[in-house]
This record gives structure tokens, C-alpha cells and sequence, in this order.
């Protein structure tokens, strides 16, 4: 604070005015109060940094299959040769995106057993209607990024070049960029994972991460030329998440891929015995759970909210044991040999209950055990337009959870002949992963 003497002449009162206000515009001036506090740049750092961790678990996830199998048109791993990333396989049907509705552990134990849904159903043949998939699980170029920036609503290809959570940054090139900032051109964004300087600050090195058909996969472009070249040939542009501090939540898996000073403890799986979608899986009321049994034992012990269930006895060294109309809840199931008992193999049934109101624009939804999340209309295959003005899918707030049911202004779809986006979906979310009713049409 200046204090100015009462005494001084007038002139001179007026040149220190002028002074003050030319030092407090200077001073205000400097000021943006549309900058992010310190504490949400801090958490905008975490965000980045569980962004990147995420996104490397993806690209650096070795893939050995036990049996032969393809994730995609182009893509096919055999039995027994290791490969690293994710594989490519457009799930949006099924919603059974590595990372974010499936976890990394179920997929990898999947993965492990040959008899799993990996090995045993083709997602791009009837009763499925999939495009640019084989495999029952996979990702895609945006659910890398889903994945790495923790949406709970799948962003499209589409959505995240429209929505309003994403800006494009001001200085489009190598000098502008920051960790998590997205490169993207119409119909593919990849991610900024890793960004080398010398000891003079200039970048030497830019890691983009992204998931191709031939699996997730990190890219690296030498300097800043080499990398603007690529935004200027390939007419990409730069966005960047303006709620990075909300991506507080990162979860290792360090058993199957270890990324960012981590350190991998091989996970041990069970071989003896194994639920069709992997271990911690989830189905629906109504779907049928197999259980793949290997290497012999006299009966299969089945805990429901561990409590005994049932005993089953085994018939034949390998068994799919299918259950059928089992109620919701946690189970786990282990093969019994005498005293030598196997380890558990758990999932959870969700008890899934929605309905449409067309008369009144609702759809209701209900859970006994998992936490409605969002819903979203569809074609048959799960494709939707880019999302701007949240027809084609929204998170439930708590208030509508509560209720029980949202309201919902339906697609303008064509009132006679085929309907592009009829399908209405819920997606439900507990600790194992997130799933979904069976599609209801709205206009039938």
C-alpha cells in the first residue's frame, strides 16, 4: 500500500495518481481470472500423469493368446507368440471396451483361457451385427482415449471433435503441446504420452499413443519439425481436456503390465477353473454363466454372497458347465479335489431392469446391485452420430437416479421404413465392470 503525504503540492499529487494507475493497470492487467487456481493446475498435472499411465497400459499390455484367434479383419494372433497392446476390436455393440467396462484383469484372464468368449464367439457374425471387430473384447482409437481420461459416457471419433469439454489450443505445433493433449483428425484421436527436452527446453522427442487395428501402440516422431510435418501433412489439429483434474482415478495392474515405475508381480492364474468372460466378470439377469473347468477334481463348490450355493459334480476332466437363471448377486466358484481345492473364480449377476414410457419420453431404469450411469440410443451395432447436443446419450445425474427414470427427447427418426438410431441402451456400473440391458427399440 503507497500513502501519499498530505503536504505535497497538487501537481505532484496528480503525477503519483497517474503513476498508481499506470502501475495497478500494468498489475491487473497481468491478471487472468479465467486461469485455473493452483489447485486445480496441481490436479490438472495428476490428471495428466493417470492419463498417460492408462494410456501405457494399454500399448504395453503383452498379448499371448492360448489359442489362435482374430480381434479384427486384419489383425490375427496365434497361439503362443507374444505380442504388446490392446487388441483392436470395435465392441460398441456389446460395450465391452478394455479399460472402461471391462477391467484389464478380466480381459487378461479371458485371455488366459481357452474356452473363453475370446476364443469361442465372433462378435461380426449373427446374432451380433459388429463392424471392424471379431474379437468379444477390444478397443478402438477413442476408447483409448475414454479409457486414459476416465469418461463414464463413450465418446465416438465423432464426439470428441464436438464436445464442448474439449478446446482447441491456440499454437498448433510441437511448442504448444502438452502431456494428454489429443491429436486428432476426423474419425481417429491418438494421445500425447511422452514429451523428451534437451537441457536448452527444446523437445527432442514427442510419444503419441494410439490404437490402430493392429493394436494399441506407441508412436514417436524425432523433434519438433518431424512432428510438425505430421500435423501439417496428415491435416491433424491439437485439442487438449479442460477438466483434466477430474481424472483423479488410476488403478495398477501391475500382475499383467507394469508402466511409469511400476514393478511387475506376475500374476498368478488359475488353471483349473474359470468363468467364459474371465475372472471378476460381469453378466445380466437372465444370461447364462459357463464355467470352464480343466485338469480334473470330484465337484465344483458355487458361493453365492459367500454362502454356499450349490455343489456340482464333475462328469468329465473338461467341463463347460453352463448355469442357468441363476439369481443376482456375487458368486464364486472353486473345483474341489479331496483336500485339494482349487482357487476362485468370481463374477457378478446385475439385476437390470429397464423400460421406455414413449407416451410421457422416459426410461426407467433399475438396479439391486449396480449403479445406473448413462443411456444412449443406437443403431443394432451400437453406432450413434457425434453427440453435441446430448440426444444420443447422457449421464444420469443424481437426481434422476434417485427417481428412477429420465426424461429424453427420442432421434428425429423417419416415421415409416428403417430407423437409424432406435435402440435405447442403459449402462450399469459396479465393482467388476459396467453392462448393459438387452436393447430396447423405441419406436416398436
Amino acid at each position: 500500500m503507497f500513502l501519499i503525504p498530505l503536504n505535497k503540492t497538487k501537481n505532484k499529487i496528480t503525477k503519483i495518481k497517474l503513476f498508481h494507475i499506470i502501475l495497478l493497470s500494468w498489475f491487473f492487467g497481468t491478471i487472468s481470472y479465467a486461469q485455473p487456481s493452483q489447485d486445480q493446475r496441481r490436479f490438472d498435472s495428476i490428471g495428466a500423469v493417470n492419463a498417460v499411465k492408462k494410456a501405457h497400459q494399454l500399448t504395453d499390455l503383452p498379448i499371448c493368446p492360448v489359442r489362435t484367434f482374430s480381434a479384427n479383419q486384419k489383425k490375427t494372433y496365434y497361439e503362443g507368440k507374444t505380442y504388446h497392446g490392446a487388441i483392436y476390436s470395435s465392441v460398441k455393440e456389446l460395450n465391452s471396451f478394455i479399460g472402461q467396462d471391462v477391467s484389464i484383469h478380466t480381459f487378461m484372464t479371458a485371455l488366459h483361457n481357452p474356452q473363453s468368449v475370446l476364443y469361442t464367439v465372433r462378435v461380426d457374425r449373427p446374432p451380433y451385427h459388429g463392424v471392424n471387430c471379431m474379437a468379444y473384447y477390444g478397443t478402438v482409437c477413442s476408447g483409448l482415449i475414454n479409457y486414459a481420461l476416465g469418461f463414464k459416457v463413450t465418446q465416438r471419433s465423432e464426439d470428441i471433435l464436438v464436445e464442448d469439454c474439449f478446446e482447441l489450443i491456440k499454437d498448433q505445433s510441437a511448442r504448444g503441446i502438452q502431456l494428454a493433449d489429443l491429436v486428432c483428425r476426423k474419425g481417429h484421436p491418438a494421445m500425447v504420452t511422452g514429451i523428451e527436452r534437451d537441457s536448452k527446453g527444446i523437445i527432442t522427442r514427442i510419444e503419441i499413443s494410439s490404437a490402430r487395428q493392429n493394436g494399441c501402440r506407441r508412436l514417436y516422431y524425432e523433434g519438433e519439425e518431424e512432428f510438425d510435418s505430421l500435423l501439417h501433412n496428415k491435416n491433424l489439429q491439437i485439442y487438449r481436456y479442460k477438466y483434466l483434474y477430474k481424472n483423479v482415478s488410476y488403478t495398477p495392474f501391475t500382475g499383467f503390465v507394469a508402466v511409469d515405475g511400476e514393478t511387475l508381480i506376475p500374476f498368478k492364474y488359475n488353471d483349473v477353473i474359470c468363468a467364459n468372460k474371465g475372472d471378476k466378470s460381469c453378466y445380466v439377469t437372465g444370461e447364462d454363466v459357463v464355467l470352464n473347468v480343466y485338469g480334473g477334481g470330484k465337484k465344483i463348490e458355487i458361493f453365492k454372497d459367500l454362502e454356499l450355493f450349490r455343489e456340482i459334480d464333475i462328469q468329465k476332466r473338461d467341463t463347460n458347465l453352463v448355469l442357468k437363471n441363476y439369481p443376482y448377486g456375487d458368486y464364486q466358484a472353486r473345483v474341489v479335489d479331496d483336500n485339494n481345492n482349487s482357487d476362485y473364480t468370481k463374477w457378478k449377476i446385475i439385476d437390470v431392469d429397464v423400460s421406455i414410457d414413449k407416451e410421457n419420453g422416459r426410461i426407467y431404469f433399475n438396479s439391486s446391485n449396480a449403479t445406473p450411469v448413462y443411456y444412449e440410443f443406437c443403431s443394432a451395432s451400437g453406432s450413434r452420430p457425434a453427440n453435441k447436443n446430448r440426444v444420443y446419450a447422457a449421464e444420469f445425474t443424481n437426481e434422476e437416479i434417485k427417481k428412477g427414470y429420465v426424461n429424453v427427447q427420442a432421434p428425429n427418426e423417419p416415421a415409416k421404413g428403417k430407423r437409424t438410431f432406435p435402440y435405447v441402451k442403459v449402462h450399469f456400473e459396479c465393482e467388476y465392470g459396467m453392462v448393459i440391458n438387452k436393447p430396447i427399440n423405441w419406436y416398436e
